[in-house]
């Protein structure tokens, strides 16, 4: 009997070690499939190697090939697209019936990357979580492309500012068996930042020593000079502004000398801030512009270039360039418009939330299924409304910030306005009083007024908005031509044109003042539609003004209209 029992349980850990073999041979198999697809850089070879045999099993090599072509066409594209967000989504809904915990891992991590990559957050953070789940309990060895997938996912939580989780990931990677390529040294550079961010400061410093170290031992100029630019932030945060300075013109140089732009335009950025900190403003404006130059040729860098106006508007204030400063602040509510829901402070504080609630569904789950006694689901019941109070709380909140961003956007705007009616009456004071000069002027308030008018418009359609619309429409009212803009332009007109005047004024007797004004702007070139948003009337006005001047005055040889 004991020795059937022995033989039984020899057979179960022979069985277990045999089982793991196979689940470790095809991790192997599976991963140099993929690395040596990824490898491919032209479509038709790539048809080619997918067509070939191999002994990864049919679904999951469907799936992992519809991932490596969606990154082959979003890598050739360098751009979010339609192509590749359909094979995503189609590798995912074909992976619902799959058990392989590792494989899930690469899909989720793989497909959360691609959103990540172009700043598009809260789409990256449900595969990211899903990554993370499965990572809390896998061994790290049996992981499809181990290192990288470590790496995706570090990245992804270090820009959502949980740079604890993002070490946790980087500082496994170290402890796997792996070659002191590139890829060492981009971790050990990444963990340093994320000891930055943490305030952990001789703990960065020490770990971009490393970098550099490692950088050197392979020549890897960039990383190198990454380091460099890292070292260059702790330097200015210190106020050490003459080293990081020197620091960041190396970093800029090597990744210039290695054609990396990305870099050069990041560090290019850093020393932008270094020199508007220390108001030499006219290099700010120049390095800032270079970094400009680069991010134009994207279309996922506009956080990047919201940073960069931001500087820009410190400049302008600085300089007292108000036309600069209010350019700089119209494309800056532009941005913030564009990146808030995606890459903003806003969406990586949205992803935080919701990945933290997550995490606290994970540890109730954990805690019920463990849980024999009706204590445990209590307190679950009390952590889930403790959760709905604060996402109520939350709502509130985020409901409250955006009626007080919308009151703050239109104020701005009705000060840009404001500002736009002050260049333009400055403008008419310091000119020659010539109705060339006038009629410049003239085109350029109704200019004004037909961007009040659009806003209008729309501030119609926002019942939160009626104190923004009674503003904007007394903001109107002041861009009519007021008595003392006509006297001055009948004044000019007269000096200019005065034996039209006299004309018009000798044989048509009993004009009105209201008449002139019609006559008078309709012989400068006015159209209907500029007397009218002048003179505060509608267009249908203008016309019938028109007809019964017509009518009263004009006879077979002149007409005044």
């Amino acid at each position: 009997m004991l020795k059937n029992y022995s033989f039984f349980i020899l057979l179960l850990f022979c069985g277990i070690i045999i089982s793991s073999q196979r689940a470790k041979k095809q991790t192997v198999l599976t991963t140099n499939y993929i690395e040596s697809a990824t490898k491919i850089d032209n479509q038709k070879d790539l048809e080619t190697y997918f067509s070939n045999k191999t002994t990864i099993k049919s679904q999951e090599k469907e799936i992992i090939q519809k991932v490596i072509y969606a990154d082959f066409v979003s890598k050739s594209l360098d751009k979010y697209n339609p192509e590749s967000t359909k094979l995503y989504k189609e590798a995912i809904q074909l992976s619902e019936n799959i058990s392989n915990e590792n494989f899930l891992i690469w899909l989720n991590s793989k497909v959360g990357f691609y959103y990540y990559n172009y700043n598009f957050y809260p789409e990256a953070m449900p595969y990211f979580l899903n990554a993370e789940k499965r990572l809390q309990h896998a061994t790290d060895i049996d992981i499809i492309e181990a290192e990288y997938i470590l790496k995706l996912n570090a990245y992804f939580w270090s820009t959502m500012e949980d740079y604890q989780k993002s070490n946790e990931y980087l500082l496994r990677f170290l402890k796997l068996p792996h070659q002191k390529d590139k890829n060492y040294g981009a971790v050990l550079n990444n963990i340093a930042n994320n000891y930055r961010k943490l305030n952990k400061i001789p703990d960065a410093i020490a770990y971009l020593e490393k970098t550099k170290i490692a950088a050197l031992k392979i020549n890897d100029k960039l990383r190198y000079a990454k380091a460099l630019g890292d070292l260059a932030i702790i330097e200015a945060d210190k106020k050490n502004y003459t080293k990081a300075e020197e620091l960041l013109k190396e970093d800029i140089k090597i990744s210039q000398s290695e054609n990396n732009e990305r870099n050069t335009m990041y560090a290019q950025i850093e020393l932008g801030k270094i020199y508007v900190s220390t108001q030499r403003n006219d290099e700010a404006k120049k390095i800032l512009t270079d970094a400009l130059t680069f991010i134009k040729t994207k279309t996922y860098l506009n956080g990047f270039e919201l940073d960069i106006q931001k500087l820009l508007l410190q400049i302008a204030i600085a300089d007292k360039n108000d036309v600069a400063e209010l350019n700089t602040r119209r494309r800056i509510e532009n941005l913030n418009n564009e990146t808030a829901m995606e890459e903003g402070p806003d969406a990586v504080k949205m992803v935080n939330w919701k990945s933290q609630k997550e995490r606290v569904e994970w540890k109730l789950e954990a805690e019920k299924n463990k849980a024999e006694k009706s204590e445990v689901i209590k307190w679950a019941l009390l952590a889930v409304s403790i959760l709905l109070i604060g996402l109520v709380v939350s709502v509130f909140s985020l409901n409250k910030r955006k009626v007080r961003l919308l009151k703050l956007h239109y104020e701005k705007q009705i000060l840009g306005f404001k500002l736009e009616q002050i260049e333009s009456d400055k403008k008419i004071q310091s000119t020659h009083n010539t109705l060339a000069s006038f009629k410049s002027y003239l085109v350029d308030r109704n200019k004004q007024i037909n961007n009040i008018d659009t806003e209008i418009n729309k501030l119609k359609q926002n019942k939160k908005a009626q104190n923004a619309l009674s503003a904007m429409e007394e903001l109107k009212i002041s861009h009519l031509m007021t008595d003392e803009n006509w006297n001055k332009f009948k004044e000019i007109f007269i000096r200019e044109e005065e034996e039209y005047y006299e004309f018009v004024t000798n044989n048509f007797p009993g004009l009105t003042e209201s008449n002139l004004r019609i006559i008078l702007l309709n012989q400068l070139g006015l159209s209907n539609i500029e007397i009218a948003q002048l003179l505060g009337l509608s267009v249908d006005g203008v016309k019938k003004s028109k007809q019964r001047l017509r009518k009263k005055f004009d006879n077979n040889e002149v007409s005044i209209v």
